[in-house]
């Protein structure tokens, strides 16, 4: 912008003299003020970071930006990393390199609300479980296996003839070789009717989760992931890629695989043992689950009736509740 004076013709050297201290004390007074209203850097703000699935970019994502930031004004931050075909790096590489890029973001905000869909959310319990002291508020969990995957996608039974009789007797024998546990999207795999085998194959995802007796840093990551002011599950039975869709909500299948049934949240290991802090959060009312219907894996991006039932109401919820 310009400042003009209708008497700069005739200005004495004192009168500019104080034009120009003029000037600079509207400048200094406009950057506060600026500084003031910056959702970045006002005292007590909120920031969003997201971090996309597999085998997509996070650029896929920006309807779900586009509306959080239209609807609630906050500023959503996409993570630009492992896009694509890089997305099947091993999940501890990616916790590692993504948790770099929220703590740079997070140093931004007084509070920040960690978002992470599919894989994305695995990567992003990762990263809160892995950082001390952090300043994320809430976690929101959007049609991620957090409890694992087991079988194959329901969506491929349609595909490919015999694949589901194949995952449920026989593919852990390929999964937990040392050649398929380096790719990312296999490091979640937990087949429960072989458990000491997915314990013994699988880096990352027993360490994640504490079931590992005695694993250094247990204590630690229990205390980070219990610092959450809220935990929101979300997904639903319309889910075509994660088998169980319940695992979205930290529900599985008995030891039993196949040939039992699909336990609730509360009667897994993860939740009866406390291992890394479930229960710790579910006691102190803070785990949110929403489940919505009629919607597939993709869908979950950003369905709008999916955003305004389960995502927005969680935000503005805790957002007024870091503003109390």
């Amino acid at each position: 912008f310009s400042v003009v004076s209708s008497e700069s013709s005739v200005s004495s050297g004192i009168n500019a003299e104080y034009g120009d201290h003029q000037y600079t004390r509207f400048v200094m007074l406009l950057f506060v003020l600026c500084a003031l209203f910056d959702p970045a850097v006002t005292k007590g703000s909120v920031g969003i970071v997201h971090m996309h699935g597999v085998l997509e970019g996070y650029y896929e994502h920006n309807n779900f930006k586009n509306h959080i930031e239209r609807n609630l004004g906050i500023e959503v931050h996409l993570i630009d990393a492992y896009n694509y075909a890089s997305s099947v790096v091993p999940i501890k590489t990616q916790v590692k390199n993504v948790g770099e890029m929220v703590r740079e973001i997070a140093s931004q905000y007084d509070h920040i609300i960690a978002v992470g869909y599919s894989q994305g959310g695995v990567i992003m319990r990762g990263v809160i479980e892995e950082w001390d002291n952090h300043n994320v508020a809430m976690f929101i969990s959007l049609a991620s296996p957090q409890h694992g995957v087991y079988g194959s996608p329901p969506l491929a039974e349609h595909f490919i003839p015999f694949f589901d009789w194949y995952a449920k007797n026989g593919i852990y024998k390929v999964l937990y070789t040392s050649v398929f546990q380096r790719l990312g999207l296999f490091n979640y795999y937990l087949d429960p009717t072989h458990y000491e085998m997915y314990l013994k194959s699988v880096e990352y995802f027993p360490r994640m989760n504490n079931e590992r007796e005695g694993e250094e840093g247990a204590e630690q990551r229990k205390i980070n992931f219990s610092k959450l002011r809220k935990l929101v599950l979300i997904g639903g039975p319309g889910e075509d890629v994660i088998d169980p869709w319940q695992s979205t909500q930290f529900g599985y299948y008995t030891e039993f695989g196949f040939d039992g049934y699909v336990v609730p949240m509360e009667k897994t290991r993860f939740y009866k043992k406390d291992l890394f802090g479930l229960r710790t959060l579910a006691q102190s009312d803070r785990v949110v689950r929403c489940t919505y219907d009629e919607i597939n894996h993709l869908q979950f991006r950003d369905h709008q009736g999916m955003l305004e039932t389960c995502v927005l109401p969680a935000i503005t919820a805790i957002v007024e509740e870091l503003s109390e």
